[in-house]
């Protein structure tokens, strides 16, 4: 796009997170998508697994609930579904010469794409399968180059994969552009462009209107009390790590959290998770408590972010606390440690979609763990394409 209309200031973001499903993109939507952004291509089919359902889908529920939040940005963009096949139907049939093993091989229909096609009725999402495109090439005809074989590495699609799947997306923008130019955009589609999103399709299949997943700025506002804490960027410019360090005993760090899920029907006595996002090293590391000490309740967890292992990562702390919308939580450092030394750096929150057990945090590890997913995290940066080139992603200098 950016080639094809050099006149126009396009930004192109890949903030694709790999393997994590929906229901963690509902809560982490900010660090990936940015506010101002005008078109959404969106792809899950793969990581968010089956529901033979046809009706009450989890996965299309869940799916509704991220594509309101996407469409509800202040920019109201527009979203592109991009389904690829799910688990095993990039394969042959068992007994077939090219599956040998009789690995796992899934039928045409056996994929939640065709449940949410409904989604894209409703809200007017267009979307593109690569099942679809695929299907009759590879499974049917054997055609070279868009045999299985040629364009997915295990179940994944691999380079010429997504070459197909860019040929899909080109192709609906051009079309788009030739429409354009047949049917000049009118007054009538700006007053449809800009129509409020219509109640969901799923009655009361909303996500909480209050932010989940707060790292960098969005979680200094959460700070109301910061008494020996200093909030400092252990990073770069580029490649920022920042969060608020504590290096001596008795700091405190007061957080304001809303903790209540009354809105999206949680029974009111059902507990919250929150994680709080906090280096370990095997270096300067101290032990600090987390509590609850106003407007909601919640057993205090010590947290030791010394580790024996050579490296520094960041962990989550699991806190189960009562709904509440103004809940103060506190960090405070101890005086104990096993480094010799006290440091500890809080430097993000999660708080779960719905109360109750299941979340998707426990997914990517949950309480106690490393949170590992690396474009969310600060280990890597996330590519960006404009007009001078590209920056971020795997192998690019940091600049």
């Amino acid at each position: 796009m950016i080639s094809a209309f050099p006149r126009a200031n396009i930004t192109a973001r890949n903030g694709c997170t790999p393997g994590v499903p929906t229901p963690y993109m509902i809560m982490c939507l900010e660090l990936s998508v940015d506010r101002d952004v005008d078109l959404v291509f969106m792809e899950y089919t793969l990581n968010d697994g089956i529901d033979p359902m046809l009706f009450n889908n989890r996965i299309v529920m869940d799916m509704e609930r991220l594509v309101r939040r996407v469409m509800d940005l202040p920019s109201q963009p527009a979203v592109v579904f991009m389904h690829v096949p799910t688990f095993g139907m990039a394969n042959y049939p068992k007994g077939h010469e090219k599956n040998p093993e009789n690995g796992t091989y899934t039928r045409f229909y056996e994929t939640t794409e065709d449940a949410q096609t409904a989604i894209s009725q409703y809200y007017d999402v267009q979307y593109l399968s690569l099942r679809t495109a695929m299907y009759r090439l590879a499974a049917h005809k054997g055609v070279e180059g868009f045999r299985w074989e040629d364009a997915f590495v295990d179940h994944h699609p691999g380079d010429h994969g997504h070459k197909i799947m860019a040929d899909l997306a080109v192709n609906l923008i051009q079309r788009v552009a030739l429409g354009l130019l047949m049917e000049p955009y009118s007054a009538a589609d700006a007053e449809a462009a800009n129509e409020p999103l219509p109640p969901p399709m799923y009655a009361g299949n909303t996500a909480p209107s209050s932010p989940m997943c707060l790292v960098g700025d969005a979680f200094r506002q959460l700070v109301i009390l910061s008494e020996g804490f200093e909030y400092i960027n252990e990073g770069t410019a580029i490649k920022p790590k920042p969060g608020y360090v504590a290096t001596q005993p008795g700091s405190r760090l007061q957080l304001r959290v809303d903790t209540d899920r009354s809105a999206v029907g949680s029974p009111p006595d059902a507990m919250v998770h929150v994680y709080l996002h906090h280096l370990r090293s095997y270096e300067h590391m101290g032990t600090a408590t987390i509590t609850c000490i106003s407007g909601c309740s919640c057993s205090a967890v010590e947290v030791n972010a010394h580790i024996t292992e050579k490296v520094s990562q960041v962990y989550m702390a699991r806190l189960v606390i009562s709904q509440s919308k103004d809940c103060i939580v506190e960090v405070k450092v101890a005086s104990s440690t096993s480094s010799g030394e006290h440091k500890f750096k809080v430097s993000g929150l999660v708080v779960a979609e719905k109360a109750g057990v299941g979340d998707a945090m426990e997914r990517l590890g949950g309480d106690n763990q490393p949170f590992g997913l690396r474009q969310h995290n600060g280990d890597a940066t996330q590519v960006v394409w404009t007009k001078e080139g590209r920056t971020g992603g795997h192998g690019q200098p940091e600049r």
